[in-house]
Parts: structure tokens; sequence; C-alpha cells
């Protein structure tokens, strides 16, 4: 039995995509269990307004603040902001997942042709 260059490449890609596999699940895991924080793609700026409360506010304005306290109380703050890493680290696990699956599938066809080429040329 030899041992040749395509087999060693379909052993490498299987392993990468087994390891790629299993950091992904094991990160997923760690970061929906709450033992790490998710990575910070989106970033909520909070802008600190000065109290500009003045007895010539018109209705509109002042009905504007009542409504935008009324929002910070029902959500609270960065939630936005904590649900779009959330998607995006689901998304990009999702990814992680398809490609290392897709580097097994092509080990294992190197694997399996690299079988039929020494059978054929028995």
């Amino acid at each position: 039995m030899t041992f040749n260059v395509r087999q060693f490449l379909a052993w490498v890609l299987i392993i990468v995509g087994l390891g790629i596999i299993f950091w992904d699940i094991s990160s997923s895991y760690f970061y929906f269990t709450a033992q790490e924080k998710f990575p910070q793609l989106f970033v909520e700026n909070t802008i600190v307004e000065g109290n500009t409360s003045s007895t010539g506010t018109t209705i509109q304005d002042q009905i504007g603040n009542v409504v935008k306290d009324q929002i910070s109380q029902m959500i609270p703050k960065n939630t936005v902001s904590q649900l779009l890493n959330i998607s995006s680290w689901t998304i990009f696990a999702t990814f992680l997942l398809w490609a290392g699956g897709k580097l097994i599938k092509i080990g294992g066809d190197l694997l399996k042709n690299n079988q039929n080429g020494n059978r054929k040329d028995n």
C-alpha cells in the first residue's frame, strides 16, 4: 500500500474540516451558555443630550420626548446591537459548518477516487 500526495491531501482536508466544525460548535456552546461574550460587530453609540427643557418647547417636542422615554423603558439598552451580534454569529457559524462539511466531502471524494485509481492499476 503506497501513500501518495492525493491521499495525504485528502486526510488533511478531512482533519481541517473536522477541526473547523469542532471549533465552531465549541465556540457556539460557550457563546450561547454565556460563558463568553459574543463577538462585538455592532456597537450602539450612546449620545448624551443636554437637558434643553425650556418653557418655549412645542407640544410636538414634548410628545416626542414622552414617546422616546417610553420606548427606552420598554426596550433595554443595547438590545438591538446584542440581537445583531447574535444573528451575525449564527450566520457565520452556519457558514463554518457548511464549509467544514464541504472540506470533509472533498477529502472523502479524493480518498474514494484514489482507491478507485489504485484498483484500476492492479
